[in-house]
């Protein structure tokens, strides 16, 4: 017999997909399922959360790296076009810069389907932590941003997260975990490849510039 989640029936769909909602399911060690498991150390895992069609992805490796300036790079938005080799076609903008948060509007091009856009906040959960959140802000929810208007497909639904946790041997296991829906007329088997594919790319660009900024400032 088929179970059936009796909570999903009383929650309005809405709240399933949540910002609150989906980094709790990112952070719940459950049910994630390791689909690559790469020869330069980086894992590559999915799992399922209610709500939303596409796969959470998980990138994570054990490294030794300074955590202070991988939280540094990922909050650089104003150079991601730098030092993100991996996606030439992203186009990010920063919108805003307070002392406890970001937001950010970037653009993708992306061959063969619509372009898509988004505006997003990004954080650390624990000021004096090095955790790095962010979630995509609603296209309604945009306000008197001034934003560069390209043409594509909003995305409003998708969180991501860094973590960096130190291991008893000095080391650092590092993952990149995000959950987003593209939207469009894109089948999920598709937008699952793509978010897997292009969270590795943005994970290994993060890591080398990061080692990049720790070297140049010992020398």
């Amino acid at each position: 017999m088929k179970r059936v989640n009796l909570l999903a029936l009383f929650i309005p769909m809405a709240l399933w997909a949540s910002p609150a909602v989906l980094s709790d399911r990112l952070y719940d060690e459950d049910n994630w399922l390791t689909v690559e498991s790469r020869t330069d150390g980086i894992s590559v895992a999915e799992k399922k959360i209610d709500g939303i069609s596409v796969r959470a992805v998980k990138v994570s490796q054990v490294i030794a790296i300074d955590p202070e300036t991988l939280a540094q790079v990922i909050e650089d938005l104003t150079n991601y076009g730098q030092f993100l080799k991996s996606a030439p076609g992203m186009e990010c903008q920063l919108l805003e810069n307070n002392t406890d948060h970001l937001v950010g509007y970037q653009y993708v091009d992306i061959p063969l389907i619509s372009d898509r856009v988004y505006a997003f906040k990004m954080f650390r959960p624990e000021p004096s932590g090095t955790r790095v959140d962010w979630e995509l802000i609603p296209q309604n929810n945009l306000g008197d941003y001034k934003i560069n208007k390209r043409s594509g497909v909003y995305i409003d639904v998708g969180v991501g997260s860094w973590s960096m946790n130190k291991q008893a041997d000095g080391k650092y296991h590092v993952s990149y975990r995000l959950v987003m829906d593209p939207g469009g007329w894109i089948p999920d088997s598709v937008s699952d490849y793509f978010n897997r594919v292009s969270i590795v790319g943005i994970f290994k660009d993060a890591l080398i510039e990061t080692e990049r900024r720790s070297a140049e400032g010992k020398s």
